[in-house]
């Protein structure tokens, strides 16, 4: 409200928003009430249309009910008249008439004149009364329906019939009729519509009523037009407009009020002469249920229209208070924004005054950042300072010296959080500003310890990843000499063999030594491609049967050579043995071992010792056995933190002694891959300047069906002795001796066994078999074995080494030694040794030397390889073994020859695999592909450096008969050319 003082009086007058909110009111209410009114004309409409609508078809169907009744008995009285024109005599007639009224149940049949008289089919005699144009209708031969009030009885419809005459009785009459009372008549119209409410009328064009539904009340309805006009609230216009629909038969409706009572009148043209069906219902009777669905609707308007008001009022009455509200409301929606930002960023909010060094503000999450207490910081800024350490140059700084409005100064600091110590890195933005007339200032400190933490890690991969390129230049810098060490060990011999190719001495020195430096050299390759395998998961295990010994001799035979180089001694022992036959990878096997021999004698120096122990166990798989390997060493050792990763690739202690050793670092990386896919374990127990021994478990499966008879026969009950310094030696022979039938002893010094042999003798119990170890500490084996000849025993006396016994053979057999057993012995070898010894005679050895029994002469070899050197060679191969030898330096020259060679001609081609112009398996399928099926037939073997599963596996899918890897080890070669040219 705002006032105004004119002339000492103060007039008041709305403000501006409370007049447009009062328009507003008003144009609301307008649009309120037309809506209304526009409501309950349609609604009003919408009843008039429904009732009238009902109402209708109500008068329709009685309408069709009575206009069935008018067809029904104007056949009934056409079959009347048919009977009159049969009937042969007065009582037929009558007797048929009473039947017929029977049936019909109406109130009687009549002989009808044109003057009105009647006769009953009895004979009696009536009039029914004088009717308007009665004898019109009958001339013209029309049916008719007419009323009639016989004296005595009640109002009666007749229906008449002018197309029969003639005499009945003595009575001429021109028509025959049927009268039904109109009750009988009303009955059939359905008026228990409504509740009986309704009223039916009948009545002429000119209102007089035919049927009156209300006939038995006080005050009867003779012509409706009269009752209408003089009783109704219809004007002249619309009474004329009813009076004509009357005359013209047409339908319709209105609403009009007749005697007080609104009623819906209803009326429509029957077809039957000029009559007209009207239906008269009270308005109350039809609307009872519209009205109180009206009222309701009425009542729910008139609440919604008051709600509307009463809110847009309550709109208007807090309209100002949200106006003075708002302003509050965002301040506080900013200062609560704020707050939860400032609660959930990593920035400290904080603003002081410039002059009295007061915090106006400070945001929340400063503890959480910094550990420090809100309280605290807002009663003294100089807690902060308590974050700097006490002697960093920034503990007593002050930041904000010269900064002044409008401008601003940036660092970077670390704090300690005083919660938690952990140190945090922070980038602090200082502003100076004026607000209110003083000068604040506002401090922004932003934690960049994710971001410093993020840079650090970054760093640290950056480290990472230049020590991986370190490492893979320092295995290249290993791997360029170890691999240049044997290469230059190959030129060298090869060229001295060369000038000194008169002296057949020296020129087999050096082939030797250049043999022996290819294989390191190849091994060395074998376990680069061996890791890459194992790493990427390609390495696959092939199980083969597998006999112990024999691969465990084998692995002596190849490491014996490196032992005798470094003067090393070998020792090689089983214990509990029981189950030789097993299954396995024989190849990877034998690598694992070779691996940790090949270190064990590397780094041993001269003198030392080397050992190699395989002990069985019980498996806990049935049909498995647990095999433990032990490889020990009394060489240089290594250290504990070495021994931790040992196992990774390309790892090699450096001290001066390794350094001076050749090798990859891949080794025990392979072996340790391969020992897991096995199943197994391994473990290596090592101690500095005191040697190393690798422990090696693993699972194996036993070939049960493989097992041979163990007892000997002859030798069952008889005593044997077994002399050897290792104790566990000796009771693992003892126990062989045990399972083919002997009762055995032993003794750790070869003293003592003399000693026991002769008290053997003397006790007539004495030994039936000595085995007997070669190197004692005492007395070696061939001394011990003299001293008991000397005894007169003639028993056999077996030597137990480890060594190739070549050099001592002669010497031992002169002393007396029956027979010789390599370590480890096993059970099959002390059998066969000791049935050797008591003079059994053994199968001999089947001849694997290659070619031996081969016969290729005449067979014919197209040998098909790109390398010059490589086919020089092969060719003299074949050469020896009798083979002729065409070739060819490409897929495409091969193709040609076979193509253009006679059928038969070659038994054999030996295909390269990756050569130039045409590849091998380019050249075997063109080869398959040849018309010619015996070209196309011939035999072909692969011969490819790449021995990976995937390129054997796509030799054989091009057509290839088999695969030779390079270097072609001759008898390999030898064996696939026997399994193929048969």
């Amino acid at each position: 409200m705002t006032d105004k003082k004119r002339g000492g009086k103060t007039k008041y007058s709305l403000p501006q928003h409370w007049r447009s909110t009062a328009a507003a009111l008003l144009v609301l209410f307008a649009l309120i009430g037309g809506s209304c009114a526009r409501y309950v004309l349609f609604v009003s409409q919408t009843v008039y249309q429904e009732s009238t609508s009902h109402l209708s078809e109500l008068v329709h169907q009685s309408d069709d009910m009575l206009n069935q009744l008018f067809s029904r008995n104007r056949m009934i009285l056409h079959l009347w008249g048919g009977l009159l024109e049969i009937a042969s005599s007065e009582e037929q007639i009558r007797s048929g008439m009473d039947k017929m009224q029977k049936e019909i149940d109406c109130a009687a049949l009549y002989f009808l004149a044109s003057d009105g008289s009647c006769m009953t089919q009895d004979g009696e005699k009536s009039s029914l009364g004088s009717q308007t144009g009665l004898g019109t209708h009958l001339s013209d031969g029309e049916d008719v329906v007419v009323n009639a009030a016989l004296p005595g009885k009640p109002q009666m419809l007749v229906f008449v019939c002018p197309e029969a005459k003639g005499t009945y009785r003595g009575f001429a009459y021109d028509a025959i009729a049927v009268a039904y009372y109109n009750d009988t008549v009303l009955s059939a119209i359905d008026s228990s519509a409504f509740d009986g409410a309704a009223h039916s009328y009948v009545i002429y064009s000119d209102g007089r009523v035919v049927l009156d539904s209300n006939a038995d009340s006080d005050d009867p309805v003779y012509n409706l037009l009269a009752e209408l006009r003089g009783n109704s609230d219809l004007s002249e216009k619309k009474f004329d407009a009813l009076s004509d629909d009357f005359a013209q038969g047409r339908n319709g409706s209105m609403m009009l009020t007749l005697r007080g009572t609104r009623y819906y009148l209803v009326y429509e043209n029957m077809g039957i002469q000029d009559w007209i069906m009207l239906g008269l219902v009270p308005v109350s009777v039809v609307n009872a249920g519209m009205d109180t669905l009206w009222r309701r609707t009425v009542e729910i308007v008139v609440v919604i229209a008051c709600l509307l008001m009463v809110l847009l009022i309550t709109l208007i009455v807090h309209r100002s208070r949200d106006a003075l509200r708002r302003r509050d409301t965002e301040i506080l929606y900013r200062d609560e924004l704020f707050t939860r930002l400032s609660r959930n960023v990593d920035d400290v909010f904080l603003m002081m005054d410039a002059e009295t060094s007061r915090v106006d503000y400070v945001s929340p999450n400063i503890e959480r950042l910094l550990g420090v207490p809100l309280e605290q910081v807002q009663q003294d800024i100089r807690a902060l300072r308590a974050l700097h350490p006490k002697d960093s140059p920034d503990h007593d700084k002050n930041f904000f010296e010269g900064i002044q409005c409008g401008e601003q100064c940036e660092w970077n600091a670390d704090y300690a959080h005083q919660q938690t110590g952990e140190r945090r890195w922070f980038h602090i933005v200082a502003m100076g500003s004026e607000v209110a007339g003083r000068t604040k200032y506002i401090l922004v400190m932003s934690d960049r310890t994710a971001d410093r933490k993020i840079n650090q890690a970054l760093s640290e991969a950056v480290a990472a990843a230049e020590a991986a390129s370190r490492a893979k230049s320092t295995f290249l810098s290993n791997m360029s000499h170890d691999i240049r060490t044997p290469m230059n060990a190959i030129i060298g011999f090869t060229t001295l063999a060369v000038s000194n190719i008169d002296n057949q001495e020296r020129v087999k020195d050096y082939l030797t030594k250049t043999l022996s430096s290819s294989r390191h050299l190849l091994a060395l390759i074998n376990d680069i491609l061996d890791m890459s395998r194992i790493e990427s998961g390609k390495l696959q295990l092939e199980e083969t049967e597998v006999n112990l010994p024999e691969m465990l001799h084998d692995i002596k035979t190849i490491v014996s050579g490196q032992i005798h180089a470094k003067q090393l001694e070998l020792y090689m022992d089983a214990l509990d043995v029981t189950d030789e036959d097993v299954y396995c990878d024989r190849t990877r096997m034998g690598q694992i071992l070779l691996n940790l021999l090949s270190n064990a004698i590397k780094f041993t120096p001269a003198g030392g010792t080397v050992s190699v122990r395989v002990r069985q166990f019980a498996g806990t798989v049935r049909d498995c056995a647990q095999y433990e390997f032990r490889v020990r060493d009394n060489g240089i050792g290594m250290s504990p933190e070495f021994a931790q990763k040992i196992f990774e690739p390309f790892e090699r202690e450096r001290t001066s002694t390794v350094s001076r050793i050749q090798g990859t670092g891949l080794g025990m990386a392979i072996t340790r891959n391969i020992v897991e896919m096995m199943g197994g374990t391994i473990k290596v127990q090592t101690e500095k300047n005191r040697g190393t021994e690798f422990i090696i478990c693993l699972p194996l499966r036993v070939q049960n069906c493989s097992r041979r008879e163990e007892k000997i026969a002859e030798l069952a009950g008889l005593k044997a002795l077994v002399v050897d310094d290792d104790f566990n030696t000796c009771d693992s022979v003892a126990k062989l001796l045990t399972r083919v039938g002997m009762r055995a002893e032993w003794t750790l010094s070869g003293r003592e066994a003399v000693l026991r042999a002769r008290q053997s003798i003397e006790l007539g119990d004495p030994c039936r078999a000595y085995i007997i170890d070669w190197r004692l500490p005492d007395m070696n084996g061939i001394e011990v074995t003299r001293q008991i000849r000397s005894l007169n025993d003639d028993t056999p006396i077996i030597i137990l080494t480890a060594y190739d016994w070549s050099d001592i053979e002669v010497e031992a057999k002169e002393a007396g030694v029956t027979a010789f057993c390599s370590k480890p012995m096993f059970l099959s070898d002390l059998r066969d040794t000791l049935l050797t010894a008591i003079g059994h005679t053994q199968t001999a050895a089947q001849d694997i030397l290659p070619g031996k029994n081969a016969d290729f002469r005449g067979r014919h070899i197209l040998l098909v390889e790109d390398n010059e050197l490589n086919r020089e060679i092969a060719v003299a191969i074949l050469h020896e073994y009798g083979f002729l030898v065409d070739t060819a330096e490409n897929g495409a020259v091969a193709v040609e020859k076979i193509r253009t060679s006679d059928p038969g001609r070659y038994d054999l081609v030996l295909m390269d695999v990756q050569m130039p112009v045409m590849d091998g398996c380019t050249a075997t399928r063109r080869i398959r592909a040849l018309k010619d099926p015996a070209r196309a037939a011939v035999p072909i073997v692969a011969m490819t450096a790449n021995v990976f599963e995937e390129e054997r596996k796509r030799a054989f899918d091009c057509g290839m008969n088999g695969f030779l890897s390079k270097p072609i080890v001759i008898e390999e070669l030898i064996d696939a050319l026997k399994d193929i040219i048969h």
